[in-house]
């Protein structure tokens, strides 16, 4: 059932604040203070101790600053909301609850700002109602924590960033004016208070990055462009070269993006934070029924590794009908023609290569054709693209190379997600920015990538188990990522090293396979070659029949950078992921989540006996369990564990 519960209260005094203005969380466990002086600021307390402040929240346009300096309060409204949403693309939930309460302050210069308090987490953001177009030339925001705070974070300065850097931990008093960094990142008070940098429905606006400013962390957005380096190269035709002196060109009557930060008491409480969907716009489709989640299988490094055939594995029709005999097989929803297709001509494959024949098999084998663009392909005709792979029978892309943050690209997001639902196209955006809850207002967005992800092993020694202990409390918050689990190359700390065709994983087989539950995405991309996949068929048959959305997500253990325990039901059945890092671990816990009275069949792919020093060692077993029952894993250096909880009563 949904319902909504509306309680307004206006006030229509025209003084300054006397005293601080007060929102509280539904559960009154948060609190929210509100001051406005020369300036406009918000406190956030969890049961009265204080958590973080925010000071100068303040817009500088071409018609002065928002709200001004002296602008007076004209009116105060007050709303709850508790209601429920079904959303098109099960994420996390089937059904994710929605309960907060809001504050509106209208200024007298007709500015608003809106101020949610859920029980998960604050967001406020402007809203603006002007008849004419206005330039925002700079947005401030100050952010200020106690300085024994963690904080972790992607370093990064770069504007042209693909957000895949490694996460540093620094304290927030040793922070200095050379630290950036985009988001989301995490903030771990002294006492174990959890919260996590967010934006939300961004539309019309460049994305929000923090930089320190004398120890205190500013918002920071980068400039419209001016000029661009106009290559042939189409990598990077269009990177920015010179910059405006504006942020934003905006329409007068308008509301402007959430700044969010999820709280949580315990690391583990974030893993089911769903702040940044629900900041989001609602689905403006009206038919959803074409939107299909699953696995994806792409032939970046597959190509690289065939064995046993009588082609030459590469660029070619011959290899593309391989693969598509594979997915059919395993039952991978996806097929994806990766970078390289074709040479900078999105309407022209290479030599070699047969689009409407390869279209013509996945049609015949029950798989859906994708293929890789470069957004500097795309920019400049993209209906005639579409109209092209509409008549080859493309269902869906990977749109790569974005590697921006202003304005204009946000704009790009917005009109391919709705250019792409008009010929019923699924995206995966690579080199991108975090989620801010567009793929709830275009479901048809089912992936990004925006981490440092399984393809980095390749080059350098950054995606190792304490990464993949971190994704899930900071990363994933925001979104769905595409880290590409399930990789059977799997090597120990100390006989892993890069290898750039055929890139191993660091940790353990179970570890790799319990990727694809503790980092959730409605499109999961698998890297091996078939060859691979077909010689360690007991594992492939495990992992690709792994759902791809869930019902219902509960988070079990956790701690950042150590370890993380999910159990995801979907429908009647739960799946159970369990990760460590470097350090070996034993873990219990109870399956309090099993309906009782029912019989389930577990099979679990574990850690083997000689799993920390060959990486390969993994067992597979089958057992009875039921709701209450108790269980006693061993995850070996960079181990994992992973469960499939199968109900009996509906096989």
């Amino acid at each position: 059932m949904r319902f909504l519960l509306l309680i307004t209260c206006l006030f229509t005094s025209l003084l300054l604040y006397a005293e601080p203005i007060e929102l509280l969380s539904p559960d009154k466990q948060l609190t929210v203070r509100v001051e406005k002086g020369d300036s406009l600021s918000l406190e956030v307390l969890k049961r009265g101790e204080f958590l973080y402040r925010v000071d100068n929240i303040a817009m500088r346009t071409d018609v002065g600053c928002m709200p001004g300096t002296k602008a007076k309060v004209k009116k105060i409204s007050r709303t709850s909301v508790c209601q429920e949403h079904r959303p098109i693309v099960k994420e996390l939930n089937a059904v994710i609850q929605e309960n907060y309460n809001q504050l509106r302050i209208e200024f007298q210069d007709r500015v608003s700002m809106e101020i949610r308090a859920y029980n998960e987490g604050v967001a406020y953001r402007f809203v603006t109602p002007f008849k004419d177009d206005f330039t925002v030339y700079h947005e401030s925001s100050t952010y200020s924590f106690n300085e024994k705070c963690d904080f972790i974070f992607q370093r990064d300065k770069d504007p042209g960033s693909s957000c895949e850097e490694s996460y540093v931990t620094e304290k927030v008093g040793k922070l200095t004016s050379e630290d950036m960094c985009n988001l989301p990142a995490l903030v771990s008070t002294p006492n174990s208070q959890c919260m996590v940098f967010l934006e939300a429905d961004i539309q019309d606006y460049p994305v929000m990055w923090l930089k320190t400013v004398n120890g205190k962390l500013n918002i920071h957005h980068w400039n419209y462009p001016a000029d661009y380096l106009n290559t042939n190269n189409y990598y990077n035709k269009r990177a920015v070269t010179q910059r405006c002196d504006y942020i934003a060109r905006v329409k007068g009557n308008r509301s402007f993006p959430w700044r969010a930060m999820a709280i949580a008491d315990r690391d583990i409480d974030l893993l089911s934070n769903q702040l940044t969907w629900l900041l989001g716009e609602e689905c403006r489709l009206e038919d959803t029924s074409w939107i299909k989640p699953g696995w994806t299988y792409f032939d970046w490094w597959g190509r690289r590794g065939i064995t046993g055939v009588d082609f030459e594995a590469g660029l070619n029709t011959e290899t593309a009908k391989y693969m598509i005999d594979f997915s059919a097989k395993y039952g991978i929803s996806y097929f994806l023609l990766d970078d390289g297709w074709n040479k900078g001509d999105l309407l022209h494959p290479i030599p070699g290569m047969n689009i409407e024949e390869i279209a013509g098999y996945c049609r015949s084998k029950g798989v859906n054709l994708m293929l890789w663009v470069s957004y500097h392909q795309l920019y400049d005709k993209m209906d005639e693209v579409f109209e092209q792979f509409e008549k080859w029978g493309v269902k869906g892309i990977k749109i790569d190379f974005m590697a921006r943050f202003d304005q204009e690209m946000v704009r790009f997001y917005w009109e391919v997600a709705q250019k792409a639902a008009q010929y019923h196209l699924v995206i995966n955006f690579h080199g991108a920015y975090s989620p801010d809850g567009l793929s709830r207002t275009y479901p048809n967005v089912l992936t990004r990538e925006a981490l440092a992800e399984f393809e980095m092993n390749g080059v350098t020694n950054r995606i190792s188990p304490i990464h993949d202990c971190t994704l899930p409390f900071i990363r994933t918050v925001a979104g769905s990522a595409d880290y590409i689990p399930g990789t059977m190359l799997n090597a120990s700390r100390s006989k892993f090293r890069p290898i750039a065709d055929t890139p191993l994983g660091q940790g353990t087989r179970a570890h790799s396979l319990a990727m694809a539950v503790i980092s959730y995405s409605p499109m999961q991309m698998v890297p091996d070659a078939p060859s691979v996949y077909y010689a360690e068929d007991e594992c492939s048959r495990f992992l690709f029949s792994l759902p791809v959305v869930w019902d219902e997500t509960r988070a079990i253990s956790g701690k950042v950078g150590e370890h993380v325990a999910i159990a995801r039901r979907n429908g009647s059945d739960w799946y159970v992921g369990a990760i460590t890092n470097w350090d070996s671990r034993k873990l219990s816990f109870n399956f309090d989540f099993l309906k009782e009275g029912e019989s389930y069949k577990m099979e679990i792919i574990r850690d083997g006996v000689n799993a920390s020093t060959t990486a390969t060692d993994y067992k597979y077993e089958i057992r009875d369990v039921k709701k209450g029952d108790t269980v006693h894993i061993d995850l070996a250096a960079g181990g994992g564990w992973i469960a499939k909880i199968l109900c009996q009563s509906d096989k």
